[in-house]
């Protein structure tokens, strides 16, 4: 039959219990033997053997307080961190380690808990991240369907000479033009959303004079609202100063913007210039329903939507845009802000640092 296998603690304290049984018998046999009927200074002079079995008393009384402090600072602190090891494994990573003496042995104790806080929370990012994944590809998949039939049913209209007159053929390929735009901004949200996570997101900077930039951008804009319903007001001139910015990431910021815009607005879109502390400020403006003040703090979190089943409904959209309009403001050591009244519409300004 194999014995049980005895831990370290109750090794020592058997040893400790053998050395103070040995010592009480031998001390007791030294008095017997030798006749010593009277503890005394003399009598212990005149016998080595008793002066002997003091010395093994006074020892075994040594090493029991030493194993009493051994125990109390180290093997209490390792069954502590057993268990804590043994809640890690079963995957409970919410096990706090109670022992924190101010030792070494209670600094290894508290790595070891800053350790279970880190693993814990490196997991249920990882979590968050998957559940991000997999919104993504459910918003994307949905997004690009929807713009993909549109084109499609126009494409296949024009083919079948459904557009009879010139009017009607140029709203058809507006729509088309509209709805493959829709298609770029939502390609180039998801690379961006995607690169940033795999920390290989980089920015092209160029120096350039902001009024040619938004003017450039701006003519060609315009031609996607020749025949829609909505105004697009331009406040000129444009204010013309350099910045340093990345042109293709600062006019997919501009597109996510007014494209925001578009969804929301009733009739028209107003854009304006201005600098301020030698920063370039850039507001984008709509007449909409407004945004509840209670959601506004969450407005630039990804996948976030006021009305998340009505607005993947009727306006479309992954919840990415504004997201990745914050990433890329930041990334040029701007910021952005926003500002909304119910029933009368919001404004999102971004701001840019001048090259000086």
């Amino acid at each position: 039959m194999k014995l049980p296998r005895l831990s370290l603690k109750s090794k020592i304290i058997f040893f400790m219990f053998e050395m103070v049984l040995a010592s009480t018998i031998f001390f007791f046999y030294i008095i017997y033997r030798f006749g010593i009927g009277m503890l005394s200074a003399e009598s212990i002079i005149r016998s080595p053997y008793l002066l002997l079995a003091l010395i093994i008393v006074i020892m075994v009384i040594y090493f029991m307080m030493l194993i009493s402090l051994v125990t109390k600072y180290i093997f209490v602190p390792i069954g502590e961190m057993k268990r804590a090891a043994g809640h890690i494994k079963a995957g409970n990573l919410n096990y706090p380690l109670t022992y924190q003496p101010d030792n070494e042995i209670g600094e290894f104790c508290e790595e070891f808990d800053k350790m279970r806080v880190r693993l814990r929370d490196t997991i249920m990012e990882q979590h968050e991240l998957e559940k991000g994944r997999k919104r993504l590809i459910a918003s994307i998949t949905h997004d690009l369907r929807t713009p993909l039939t549109s084109i499609i049913g126009y494409v296949e209209a024009l083919q079948d000479g459904i557009a009879k007159d010139q009017n009607t053929y140029e709203q058809y390929l507006g729509t088309i033009h509209e709805k493959a735009e829709l298609l770029n901004h939502l390609i180039d949200d998801l690379s961006v959303y995607t690169k940033q996570e795999l920390g290989e997101f980089t920015l092209n900077l160029e120096r350039i004079n902001s009024g040619r930039l938004l003017n450039h951008y701006f003519e060609h804009k315009t031609y996607e609202f020749k025949f829609s319903n909505i105004k697009l007001i331009l406040r000129k001139p444009f204010i013309a100063t350099y910045i340093n910015v990345d042109p293709y990431r600062f006019t997919q910021m501009l597109d996510n913007l007014i494209s925001n815009a578009k969804k929301y607005t009733r009739s028209q879109i107003v854009v304006e210039t201005t600098v301020r502390n030698y920063r370039l400020f850039i507001t984008i403006s709509d007449d909409g329903t407004g945004i509840p003040q209670d959601y506004l703090q969450n407005l630039f979190d990804p996948f976030f939507m006021v009305n998340k089943k009505k607005d993947q409904r009727e306006k479309g959209g992954s919840g990415l845009g504004l997201a990745i309009v914050k990433q890329l403001i930041e990334a040029h050591e701007g910021g952005i802000d926003v500002t909304s009244t119910i029933d009368q519409g919001s404004s999102f300004t971004i701001n840019i640092p001048i090259d000086r």
